[in-house]
C-alpha cells in the first residue's frame, strides 16, 4: 500500500512539473517579441548621433524620448507645432526642412505627400512595424502598403465635458447636440481650430457625410456653427489649460485627450458621439530634406516595439493600432470611451477623403470657415 502510494504521489509531481512547463512554454511562445533594427541601420544611426523631431507639443510621455536617449546614445531636437495647418504652411515655404521624423494627422499627411516632402520608407529597417501593423492599414487610399508613412495609433473626434457643471443625465449626452444646443453653457464651449473637423462634426450631427461637397448640406452647416459661435470661448486645438482650470465646461477634442484630461482632473467624461465622426491615425513619417534617415529608422522601430507603443497608447489614451499593444493595454483602458470602438460604430465613422479636400468641397468648406473666424 506505501508503495503504491509512493508512486502516486511521484506520478502527481512529474504531471504537475510538465504542466508548469507546458504554461511556461505557452507563455513564452506568445509574448510579443521586440524585433530589433538591422545591424547597417543601427551602426549607421549611432554614427548620425541626432534625430530631428518635428511634432505636437505636451503630449507623448516624455520617457519614451529620454529612454530612446539613453538606450542609442542618440540626442532628440525637438521642435513643435500647434496645428496641421502650422506644418504643412512650414513645408510649403521650405520643401527641404531638415526635420528627421514628423508625426502629422491623416489629412496632414495626404497634403505633405501630396507636395512630394515624404521620403519612402526602408521596411527592412522596420521590422516591427512590419511584424505588428495590422493588414487593414495597407489598404488605406492614401497610403497603400504604408510606403510612405506608419501608423502609431487611431484616432476619433469627439468631446469632453466636466461633471461639475453638465449634469451626467442629461439626455443630449452622447450626441453632439450637446455641443450645439447647450445654451446654458455659453462661454464654457472650446471647439478644436479645426476647419475640417469642426465642419465635420457638424455634418456628422445633421445626418450628412464627414466629406460632403453638397453645398447645401454644407450651407446647413453654416447656420448650424453661426448660430453656435456665441457659446464658444474660444477655437483651440489644445485647451488644456481651459479645461483643467475649469474655465471650459465643454470641450471638443481627440478622444484621446478627454482620456488624457480625465487623469489630471477626474471629473472629466469623454464622449464618442453616436453619430459617428471622422477617423484616421497618426503616422510617423520621413520628410525628403532628413539629414539622419537611419536614426529616423530607428526611431520608427523603437515606438512599434510592443512595449514602447503599449506605454505610448496608455500614455495618451488613443486607440491602440498595433497587433501587441491591442492586447497588451489594461482592461481598465479598454472600458474609455474611443479606445476599442465597437465594429458598428467604426461603420459610422469615415476617413478624410478628397471630397472634402479639394473642389467645391474645399473652396465652400474654406468660405464657411473664414466667416466664422472673423
Amino acid at each position: 500500500m506505501y508503495s503504491i502510494l509512493k508512486v502516486s504521489k511521484q506520478k502527481v509531481l512529474y504531471i504537475c512539473i510538465y504542466l508548469i512547463f507546458v504554461m511556461t512554454a505557452f507563455s513564452w511562445s506568445t509574448e510579443f517579441k521586440d524585433y530589433p533594427v538591422t545591424e547597417d541601420c543601427l551602426k549607421q544611426a549611432q554614427k548620425e548621433g541626432k534625430l530631428h523631431i518635428y511634432d505636437w507639443a505636451e503630449w507623448w510621455p516624455e520617457e519614451i524620448y529620454t529612454n530612446f536617449e539613453k538606450k542609442y546614445k542618440i540626442k532628440i531636437i525637438r521642435d513643435n507645432y500647434a496645428s496641421d495647418d502650422e506644418y504643412v504652411a512650414k513645408f510649403k515655404l521650405n520643401p527641404n526642412s531638415p526635420y528627421d521624423i514628423m508625426l502629422p494627422s491623416t489629412r496632414g499627411m495626404i497634403q505633405l505627400k501630396a507636395l512630394g516632402i515624404l521620403k519612402e520608407l526602408n521596411k527592412k529597417w522596420l521590422p516591427n512595424a512590419v511584424h505588428y501593423l495590422p493588414e487593414e492599414n495597407k489598404k488605406v487610399w492614401y497610403d497603400l502598403e504604408n510606403k510612405y508613412g506608419i501608423p502609431t495609433d487611431r484616432f476619433f473626434y469627439g468631446y469632453a465635458y466636466n461633471t461639475k457643471y453638465v449634469d451626467v443625465n442629461d439626455p443630449r449626452i452622447g450626441s453632439w447636440a450637446l455641443l450645439y444646443e447647450g445654451r446654458e453653457f455659453k462661454g464654457r464651449i472650446t471647439m478644436l481650430d479645426e476647419m475640417f473637423v469642426v465642419i465635420g462634426n457638424g455634418l456628422k450631427y445633421l445626418g450628412y457625410s464627414y466629406n460632403s461637397d453638397n453645398e447645401q448640406e454644407l450651407m446647413q452647416v453654416r447656420d448650424l456653427l453661426t448660430k453656435q459661435k456665441p457659446l464658444v470661448m474660444a477655437y483651440e486645438s489644445w485647451p488644456k489649460r481651459l479645461v483643467l482650470e475649469e474655465e471650459a465646461w465643454l470641450s471638443n477634442c481627440w478622444v484621446g485627450d478627454s482620456y488624457y484630461y480625465s487623469k489630471e482632473l477626474n471629473t472629466i467624461r469623454g464622449v464618442l458621439p453616436k453619430e459617428g465622426t471622422e477617423y484616421g491615425t497618426d503616422p510617423l513619417v520621413i520628410p525628403k530634406g532628413a539629414p539622419h534617415p537611419a536614426a529616423a529608422h530607428l526611431w520608427i522601430n523603437y515606438i512599434m516595439s510592443p512595449k514602447v507603443n503599449t506605454k505610448l497608447i496608455m500614455g495618451i489614451g488613443y486607440s491602440p493600432n498595433h497587433k501587441a499593444s491591442q492586447e497588451m493595454v489594461s482592461e481598465n483602458f479598454k472600458k474609455w470611451p474611443g479606445t476599442i470602438p465597437s465594429k458598428d460604430y467604426l461603420e459610422k465613422c469615415e476617413v478624410i477623403n478628397a471630397k472634402a479636400m479639394t473642389g467645391r468641397g474645399l473652396e465652400v468648406r474654406s468660405e464657411i470657415w473664414e466667416e466664422l473666424k472673423k
